[in-house]
């Protein structure tokens, strides 16, 4: 049995408050209902090839979606057509889904550069020479009183930018990260719930389990999900299990979810 410290409790929300966006296993997401309904602005920070979520948000929302991520360049997509060229050579699977990834990029470019309202930026999110920190991000793009909802993949520089967004703490709607590395840094993450809880709360957790264990058997990658949502009434979810059914699924389809219990 894992026990996660007690912090890392949610919120209790009820099932039909909550909804997974994105793919059915890694790049999936569970997070309020609400908190989609009332962000003018996603902005997604790393997205990799995989856009389902963004793609899910906009059909539920009309929110513009501003993506960064400094790794898939030509170079990237021009490496990924080869290898899934290759494979699916070798393999002669005839699929949607193999013939998709082969043509991915086009549905990249409609997706972010043909949709007006959805851009996308070869950048790299932090704080040193040559990075956008997500105060230039509000300042360039986010008019005065539109609603930010976060989504954070950044692969451990999301340490670099807790303080950025716990500068804009007011203006966000929802918030998912994922943080990595967790065990070396169950303080830091600690202490960033708590600057940010006077504007928001986190509403559900789960246990990455393509990521590695430590000594501990404790998943060294958490997804956490933060919303703005009215708490008044709400207490600390002590009576559902987590993973929640029919609503998390494990990110690598080869192992059992991670089941999460609390000191």
């Amino acid at each position: 049995m894992i026990l996660f410290p007690k912090f890392l409790k949610p919120f209790f929300l009820r099932k039909e408050e909550l909804i997974r966006l994105g793919s059915i296993d890694d790049g999936g997401y569970v997070l309020p209902i609400n908190d989609i309904k009332n962000s003018d602005v996603l902005i997604s920070l790393g997205i990799s090839d995989n856009w389902d979520f963004e793609k899910h948000f906009s059909r539920m929302s009309n929110a513009k979606i501003l993506a960064y991520d400094h790794s898939i360049d030509s170079n990237f997509w021009i490496s990924k057509f080869k290898k899934d060229f290759i494979k699916f050579l070798k393999l002669k699977i005839f699929k949607p889904k193999k013939i998709y990834k082969m043509i991915q990029y086009i549905d990249f470019l409609f997706f972010f550069r043909l949709k007006t309202k959805n851009k996308f930026f070869l950048k790299k999110i932090g704080k040193t020479n040559g990075c956008v920190n997500i105060g230039e991000i509000v300042s360039d793009h986010i008019n005065e009183n539109e609603k930010i909802f976060l989504k954070i993949d950044i692969e451990g520089s999301e340490y670099e930018i807790l303080d950025q967004i716990v500068s804009i703490k007011d203006k966000i709607q929802g918030l998912i990260i994922e943080f990595h590395n967790v065990s070396k840094n169950l303080d830091i993450i600690e202490n960033f719930l708590k600057k940010i809880k006077d504007y928001l709360n986190l509403v559900h957790i789960h246990a990455n389990n393509y990521s590695v264990k430590d000594a501990n058997e404790f998943p060294e990658a958490i997804e956490l999900s933060i919303s703005s949502i009215d708490l008044n009434n709400l207490d600390l979810d002590d009576v559902r299990e987590y993973p929640i059914k029919n609503l998390d699924f494990p990110n690598s389809k080869r192992s059992p979810d991670i089941k999460i219990f609390f000191d």
